[in-house]
């Protein structure tokens, strides 16, 4: 055991001042609580765990008593360890490694205070108390009980809970025995209530947010295992996905890897991302958007993508290669990674989501439990590319791959059903009017095939596809006008820019229920932008109206040197003049202007706040304003030209 003896006490007290303990070199401290009067813990008692700190030799559980909510804290010796091969001494342990499931015996080293330099060896940089609670199976936000000497969670369900759980999760009892324990513990985790606390007891903040933070501080807290200060407003994923495998490896006795070791000898900081099959251009009536159900972790989950499945050496995996790839994955084990992803992503999707879409009077923390596990979802695959401890670029690589390869057949499956799919996108397909019946039929189609869930997204009455992949424009049924990715609509785009195209969508939208009602709702269009050029040629646009704003990625004053100077630094550089103080990171606003020299270089632009009206290079904006719409209406056959009296044209 990592620990040599144990004292047992508790507090009827709150918690005194805090005070910051010592808890591990380099990495966050945690709040140290002050001991209370002592008293026995009997056998029996029942108590919430909140926190966990440690100092001095000791790691304190603090709890809240059932009995009577007030603060109970509990005190265990504990020397934080590291594992090592080398002779250093320590007491020797059995861990299973997670690559090749062989057992190895490592030293147990003990250390106070600080790491010995130059340590090396596995299991060094977890926080002593964390340490702890993974070792003796502790779950914080959860109730536990304390029996001859120890605590342990209370995570029974009832006949009840068991009944509903079985009939959502059943199905996979079988097929998927790993994960149907897994989802078991998490959802009796989950389905405790949430108890009532004052929030200077869980050491966090007593201010005016939401029900919603406390809920989520809680169930983060159980799902993830970390304390509840740790979860509150704690939105740092990776340390989320970091605690949840630690817990599983200590608890199943597996060697927690190192960053090295989970890389496989692979140190790329990138790999290929998602699939964009390029759109087919044109106006399109009832388009079908259809939108995988978490495409990554669906992968991660249903091909057993995981650190330990990859590079298989078993005979009969063999021929079970990534899609694009020459490695292959593991068919006779699950993954760790993925079983967890798989656990969560289930979690969400047959309790929390139709719980949320409910009238029930528990939609709202439902929501929060919704979107707190979308949260850890989509960034399953993010970790794997970037978060030190977590990243390993092949994993990363085989989920994109994946993830491509199901885009890819799915867009086939739709062309052989004859269901003219239009644009591909990640994890969506976009479908020109299918029926209901055909829609369903290819849902069904695709999830007996992926064991995925293609759902229905969104249903645009009118949507316009460009050439360009991730940008078009879509009206809903209600009239409503969605735009995705087109530089006219950009946040840095001019306002002026923004407001006329929106009214042209104004105009488009009010066709949106015929095909006959669209063509005339069309022929309004040049009539807009006509009104906006004259409006701008007589200059009676706001000068804030037609301000760029974009931010420097470089310093200011180093760019100035440049050959030639992009416009945002020719406003920084006049900024500077006046004696503002710009820098690198800094966001500014110009305008267009006629052209003028400083120093011997020609300038395009000043800072909206240097310039007036009669400078404004009308043209230019002209010309900007025309362009951006042509490329946007082209698919529709529409373009705009700057002539006043020729300012339409229908192809």
């Amino acid at each position: 055991m990592p620990f040599s003896g144990k004292e047992a006490s508790f507090s009827a007290t709150r918690f005194g001042k805090s005070r910051v303990c010592h808890t591990h070199p380099d990495r966050l401290t945690v709040p140290c609580y002050k001991m209370g009067m002592r008293a026995l813990v009997v056998d029996g008692e029942l108590g919430w765990l909140v926190d966990a700190t440690y100092a001095l030799g000791k790691v304190t559980l603090h709890f809240v008593r059932a009995a009577d909510m007030k603060l109970l804290h509990w005190s265990d010796n504990f020397n934080p360890y590291y594992l090592t091969e080398g002779g250093e001494g320590g007491e020797l342990v059995k861990k299973v490694n997670l690559f090749t499931q062989s057992e190895v015996t490592l030293h147990m080293v003990h250390y106070g205070g600080r790491l010995p330099k130059g340590m090396r060896g596995w299991e060094s940089e977890i926080d002593p108390a964390q340490s702890y609670a993974y070792d003796n199976h502790l779950r914080f936000g959860v109730l536990h009980r304390f029996e001859n000497g120890s605590w342990s969670p209370q995570a029974s369900l009832d006949q009840d809970q068991t009944s509903q759980f079985d009939k959502l999760f059943g199905d996979i009892k079988e097929q998927d025995p790993v994960k149907y324990e897994l989802v078991k513990e998490v959802y009796a985790f989950t389905a405790q209530p949430v108890p009532e606390i004052g929030r200077a007891k869980l050491g966090i903040p007593d201010d005016d947010s939401s029900g919603d933070d406390y809920y989520n501080a809680f169930l983060l807290s159980r799902i993830a295992n970390l304390p509840i200060p740790r979860t509150y407003r704690n939105y740092s994923v990776s340390d989320w996905i970091r605690s949840m495998l630690y817990t599983y490896y200590r608890t199943h006795k597996i060697l927690i890897p190192t960053p090295d070791e989970l890389k496989l000898g692979d140190n790329r900081k990138s790999v290929t991302g998602a699939l964009t099959i390029s759109p087919e251009s044109g106006e399109y009536f009832n388009m079908l958007v259809l939108d995988f159900e978490s495409l990554y972790p669906g992968c991660i989950d249903a091909f057993n993508l995981s650190y330990e499945t990859l590079r298989c050496t078993h005979q009969e995996c063999q021929q079970n290669r990534v899609e694009e790839l020459s490695y292959n994955i593991c068919t006779r084990r699950r993954g760790i990674y993925s079983v967890l992803t798989g656990a969560l992503r289930d979690l969400r999707l047959r309790v929390y989501k139709p719980m949320a879409r409910s009238n029930l009077q528990n939609a709202n923390s439902s929501r929060a439990a919704s979107r707190l596990l979308k949260l850890f979802l989509v960034s399953c695959y993010g970790v794997t590319v970037r978060i030190h401890g977590l990243a390993s670029p092949l994993l990363a690589e085989a989920i994109t791959a994946y993830g491509r390869h199901v885009l890819q057949l799915t867009w086939d499956m739709a062309k052989e059903m004859g269901l003219k799919p239009k644009y591909g996108d990640t994890d969506s397909i976009f479908l020109d009017n299918p029926s209901a019946d055909d829609a369903n039929r290819f849902g069904q189609l695709v999830r007996s095939r992926f064991g995925l869930e293609l759902a229905y997204d969104r249903a645009y009455a009118v949507c316009v596809l460009s050439s360009a992949k991730k940008a078009y424009f879509g009206i809903l049924p209600d009239g409503e006008a969605e735009i995705k990715g087109l530089a006219i609509a950009k946040s840095n785009s001019p306002r002026f820019f923004q407001q006329t195209f929106r009214r042209c969508l104004d105009k488009l939208s009010e066709g949106r229920r015929s095909t006959d009602e669209f063509q005339l709702a069309k022929l309004q269009v040049p009539e807009v932008v006509k009104i906006a050029i004259r409006n701008l040629r007589e200059r009676r646009i706001e000068l804030t109206d037609l301000e760029y704003r974009v931010e420097l990625r470089d310093d200011p004053r180093e760019k100035s040197r440049a050959k030639i100077l992009p416009q945002a630094y020719q406003a920084a550089l006049l900024l500077l003049k006046e004696g503002k103080v710009i820098s690198r990171g800094d966001t500014v606003g110009f305008v267009k202007v006629q052209p003028f020299r400083v120093q011997g270089r020609q300038f395009t632009v000043k800072p909206t706040i240097q310039a007036t009206s009669t400078e404004i290079n009308v043209d230019d904006y002209v010309r900007n304003l025309t362009s951006s719409l042509d490329q946007t209406f082209q698919p529709m056959g529409i373009r705009i030209h700057t002539s006043e009296t020729n300012l339409s044209e229908f192809i």
